[in-house]
Parts: structure tokens; C-alpha cells; sequence
């Protein structure tokens, strides 16, 4: 345990900034780490157009209510929508520094995000889960109408955090899991609030969600710590996953991302000694 706790339990880790922003646009299974890679550009794509497209709709759908802030589902949704955004704009940037210029500048500014998407990432994959599994397990009324909304919101979230936790090469560190932590006591206290300037939920009831009944403080703190404990366990097991992504990747592919290395060493020895060649 000392050798781990060393290397994780430093305050350098818990912040969100890493030695090498590149990483953060890179695909942990692209063989050449050197440049952006198109397809996992085109994934990019697709991830940030099924988010985008599915959070604008359930915006519009829930809007006549007016009760869309108060949803922890809906803060989570919007978390995953905002890092998919972000993760597309500093891939598309890359791409497009190679080709235009111009778009070097531009570039390097979108770059500088990656902490914010770095974080938002981290928060909202073991949130996703949690929302998840608390919603198909306690929340959801078999008998109620099923609505295609459910599952994107409820469903989809976990299905595109789970395939990105597995696409992405950033880790996932130990101690970022206080910004979890932070999120939902957050929305612990926004309920507790909300509760007092007699807000409603939907039908007019007292409460947002069910299981979190503010005339019940006894019951509704221990739901409230009992899910923030589960999203820590969650947050352990990503990085768990994130750990076999990186140890198979590093298996089985760190030979051919030596090769492209040597290759682009190779590459830019032959421009550096017709550089020269020019010059003499």
C-alpha cells in the first residue's frame, strides 16, 4: 500500500491538470499516439451528436412542467452532454490544425478546457451508473407508461460513459473522487432547500424524487448518504476498468505504438537532414 499511496495520495493529484494534455484527444487504442486520429474523431462525433441531440429534446419535452433544474437525472445528463461537447471541440480543433494554419491558435486555446472536461468526465460516469441503477431498481413504475425519453436519460447515459470509459486514454485519478462527492452533497442541499421554499416535484408532490422526502429527514438523509457512498464505490470501480483498459492497451499494442513512434523519429530525422542538405 505505501508505493500506492505515494503515488496517488499527493495534492499534485487533486487537482485536474495532467503533464500531457495530449492525452485527452488521444484514443487509448490508436496506434499513433503523435497525431489525432480520424476515426476516433468520427467517434467523438457520434458520441457528442446522440448526447446533444437526445439533451435538447428531453429539454423540450420536460419544459411545459418547468421542472427540468431540479432532476439529479438532468444535471447528469447535461454533465455528460457538456464533457461530449467539450472532447469534440478539442479533437475537431487538432484535426483542423493540421490542415488550416489558422486553426494552430484556436487549437491550442480549446486545449486548455481539457481540465474542465477531465472533471466532468470523472463526475458524471459513476453519477450515470448511479442514476441508473437507483432509477430502473427503486424509482421506475412498471406499471406507469414507458417513454423512449427513459431510457436515453436513464439508460443511454450509462451506455455511452461505459463504451467512452473504455475508448478514452486519460486515467482516472484516486482522489477526484471528492468532486463526486462534492456533486452530490451539492444536490443534497438543493433538495433540502428546495424543499423549504416549497417547491414541488411533479403532480404537485413535496418532494422531487421519492425516496428523497424532506417531512422524512431521518429516512431521506440516509438515502441521500447511501447513494453518495454507492457513487464512490462506482468511482472505484472505473478506476478499475480504466486500470485493465490501460494494462490490455499496454499489452497489446505498445509494440505497435513503439513502431509508429521510431517511425515518426525516423521520419523526422530524414526532414531534419534535408533541412540541413538545403542549407549547406
Amino acid at each position: 500500500m505505501g508505493p500506492f499511496l505515494r503515488k496517488h495520495l499527493t495534492v499534485k493529484n487533486f487537482y485536474p491538470i495532467h503533464d500531457d494534455p495530449t492525452i485527452f484527444i488521444t484514443c487509448q487504442w490508436q496506434k499513433d499516439r503523435t497525431k489525432p486520429n480520424l476515426i476516433y474523431l468520427l467517434y467523438r462525433t457520434i458520441v457528442m451528436l446522440i448526447f446533444f441531440v437526445t439533451w435538447i429534446y428531453s429539454i423540450i419535452v420536460e419544459s411545459g412542467a418547468g421542472k427540468y433544474p431540479i432532476f439529479l437525472t438532468n444535471w447528469g445528463y447535461t454533465g455528460c452532454t457538456i464533457q461530449s461537447l467539450l472532447a469534440f471541440f478539442m479533437l475537431s480543433t487538432a484535426v483542423l490544425a493540421i490542415y488550416f494554419q489558422n486553426m494552430v491558435k484556436l487549437h491550442k486555446v480549446v486545449l486548455k478546457l481539457y481540465p474542465i472536461y477531465w472533471l466532468l468526465n470523472t463526475v458524471t460516469t459513476p453519477t450515470a451508473f448511479a442514476i441508473t441503477t437507483v432509477y430502473w431498481s427503486i424509482l421506475f413504475d412498471g406499471n406507469s407508461q414507458y417513454r423512449v425519453m427513459n431510457y436515453f436519460v436513464h439508460g443511454n447515459n450509462s451506455v455511452m460513459m461505459f463504451l467512452d470509459l473504455c475508448m478514452v486514454s486519460h486515467p482516472i485519478r484516486f482522489l477526484h473522487v471528492i468532486y463526486t462527492i462534492v456533486l452530490g452533497l451539492t444536490y443534497v442541499l438543493f433538495t433540502l432547500i428546495y424543499y423549504l421554499a416549497g417547491g414541488t416535484g411533479y403532480g404537485g408532490a413535496r418532494y422531487i424524487y421519492s425516496i428523497v422526502d424532506w417531512s422524512k429527514p431521518g429516512q431521506t438523509i440516509g438515502v441521500c448518504l447511501g447513494v453518495i457512498m454507492f457513487q464512490v464505490v462506482l468511482h472505484m470501480v472505473i478506476i478499475l476498468i480504466s486500470f485493465v483498459r490501460m494494462s490490455i492497451a499496454k499489452k497489446f499494442c505498445s509494440k505497435q505504438f513503439d513502431i509508429s513512434m521510431k517511425e515518426t523519429k525516423r521520419q523526422s530525422s530524414f526532414v531534419n537532414e534535408a533541412m540541413l542538405s538545403n542549407v549547406v
